[in-house]
């Protein structure tokens, strides 16, 4: 009787255990899914990079990036800071 009664408990702790470990699984899964819908909203919310513009019109709307033209390669959207450090032979840059 002793015996069944300590098998009942090893069965029970292990159980438990199980069940602790499936809870404290399913509890990380939810709360890296909610970390990876905050980076997806932030990353939604956010401005795009200067050089991530495309386009004369989107990079004059914001202001701390100048568009830059130049004949011997494509016109970008450059930071104010790198725009100033462009080669003026090359890229004539917005102002």
């Amino acid at each position: 009787m002793a015996t069944s009664y300590g098998f009942m408990v090893l069965i029970f702790v292990v159980l438990l255990s199980t069940i602790y470990q499936f809870s404290s699984l399913s509890a990380a899964d939810s709360s890296s899914s909610y970390r990876s819908l905050l980076v997806v909203q932030r990353n939604s919310n956010r401005i795009p990079r200067c050089n991530e513009m495309g386009s004369r019109s989107e990079c004059s709307q914001n202001p701390k990036c100048k568009w830059c033209r130049s004949e011997a390669l494509d016109d970008m959207c450059f930071s104010e800071s790198e725009a100033w450090r462009l080669p003026h032979q090359v890229f004539i840059c917005d102002s």
